[in-house]
């Protein structure tokens, strides 16, 4: 199964490949898209209780 965390590293790898090869069409395609996905990616945990982020007020002392 794939995750969004590997689909991430797919597209990072293709964009490496586009601007290596001067392709600048596909490199901003693939870039949108990775934008997109990693939107995702951070909305993913949102309603998650067992996730760090968003547990602590800015006035607690860890």
């Amino acid at each position: 199964m794939t995750t969004i965390r590997d689909r991430i590293e797919d597209l990072e790898q293709q964009i490496y490949i586009a601007c290596s090869e001067g392709n600048f069409e596909t490199m901003n395609n693939l870039e949108q898209q990775l934008e997109m996905l990693r939107g995702k990616a951070s909305h993913v945990f949102e309603d998650d209780p067992y996730a760090i982020e968003g547990r602590f007020q800015d006035d607690e002392t860890y």
